[in-house]
């Protein structure tokens, strides 16, 4: 019966490999069974499809019957479309499965001639982004192929599942807030949004996902959220080198200008809230020109990066370091009990800095001269900084190589 039935009926084990085959297997595949014994059954299906069939292959040990699922396999003739039903055989042989196969492809081509809406599902199943149907108990009751090519999950295991169970689940929340948002605005206005983390199955990884949700749980002919998405891991990265890039300087890898008034404003509001005590360091680089006359810029590039392996190495992990712009520098120092810490850190970069750096048979001092200033009641991010630099130009006039702590008189000098 199994033989002359006229669906095409095989056996795999669970790697894929043909076990047996009926008459209509021989003519779907154009050779016989015999010749088939042994090679691999995966060989025939589309690439596009792999991982559906891969996915069904290892859940429907777990199922009486599987899901049937839609895949396009090679022929003689070109590809078919065709249904695929599986269900364990383990009397055949551990793993085996017992698969049938009904050819689609014409029925198909019919039904996207005179149906649009058997073309719409069938564009919707093989689109890239993800697409779900979710109840308004948050349950999926249908999803798209594109959720088992992403994230390979089987659709027959999400669905009648909450769709929380896909999200990481710092992310629910954000989720539960956008379908309820989605359930206040009317269909015609624009979807809501939300990016979250869905879970790949079988992995601890997860991948970021912008979703759109449309409420049309009073469409009759829905009843239910419509949730689609598409992958922004790319988008993401792009982002966070653009955040970097915004915030850091390319040639040290320190923050830059901006980061520092951003953390130096955030640590004076903190200091004025518990009490506590702010300083600011101000840094020129004493032989920066003299390196780059001499030596060529990659010279100066590397006086740079030198500086920024100093303070790397000196400021503590809590408090900030930045490259201000050309050969100026900035440190922010907080939480500390004694003023005399900030002045030993000072000396400490100071000390480093001597240090020569060898260009060939010459060497170049790296030295320094360093501004500093503590924070006060009711002083300001541009105050705190214009005196950090008034005191660094006080140190550069007294012969460099040294630090000088602001103090009120050097208000009256203009640093230049």
């Amino acid at each position: 019966m199994l033989r002359e039935l006229p669906d095409a009926v095989v056996v795999v084990d669970s790697v894929g490999d043909v076990r047996w085959g009926n008459s209509t297997a021989e003519r779907l595949f154009g050779r016989p069974v015999h010749d088939s014994i042994g090679i691999s059954g995966l060989d025939f299906v589309h690439p596009g499809d792999l991982p559906f069939v891969l996915l069904a292959l290892d859940s429907v040990q777990d199922k009486d019957v599987g899901a049937p699922i839609e895949v396009r396999l090679r022929t003689p003739t070109g590809w078919r479309l065709v249904e695929l039903i599986g269900s364990p055989a383990p009397w055949l042989g551990e793993g085996c499965v017992l698969v049938s196969l009904r050819d689609l492809t014409d029925r198909r081509r019919f039904e996207l001639a005179h149906d649009e809406d058997a073309r719409f599902r069938a564009v919707v199943q093989n689109a890239a982004a993800v697409t779900m149907l979710v109840a308004p108990d948050g349950t999926v009751t249908s999803c798209s192929g594109a959720l088992s090519r992403a994230l390979g999950h089987d659709p027959e295991l999400v669905e009648g599942r909450p769709v929380s169970d896909l999200v990481d689940d710092g992310d629910r929340p954000a989720l539960a807030v956008a379908l309820a948002r989605s359930g206040e605005e009317p269909a015609s206005v624009s979807p809501v949004t939300v990016t979250v983390q869905l879970r790949r199955r079988g992995s601890a990884e997860s991948v970021p996902f912008e979703l759109a949700i449309v409420d049309l749980v009073d469409d009759p002919t829905v009843g239910g959220y419509v949730v689609s998405g598409h992958d922004v891991s790319e988008r993401k990265r792009l982002e966070g080198e653009l955040s970097y890039l915004a915030f850091h300087d390319p040639l040290t890898g320190l923050g830059n200008r901006a980061l520092f008034q951003n953390r130096l404003a955030h640590a004076l509001q903190r200091s004025e809230r518990y009490q506590g005590q702010l300083a600011v360091l101000f840094l020129d680089m004493d032989s920066l020109k003299d390196a780059n006359d001499r030596f060529g810029h990659a010279a100066g590039d590397a006086l740079l990066r030198s500086m920024a392996t100093v303070l790397t190495r000196c400021v503590r992990r809590a408090d900030t370091s930045a490259r201000l712009g050309g050969d100026e520098f900035g440190v922010i120092v907080g939480d500390f009990e004694r003023t005399g810490e900030v002045f030993a850190l000072a000396e400490r970069i100071l000390s480093e800095c001597r240090r020569p750096m060898r260009f060939g048979r010459e060497s170049v001092s790296a030295t320094v001269s360093i501004g500093l200033t503590f924070s006060e009641p009711g002083v300001t991010v541009d105050e705190l900084m214009s005196n950090a630099d008034r005191a660094m130009y006080a140190a550069k006039s007294r012969g460099k190589d040294r630090y000088e702590r602001f103090e009120r008189w050097m208000l009256a000098t203009t640093p230049v």
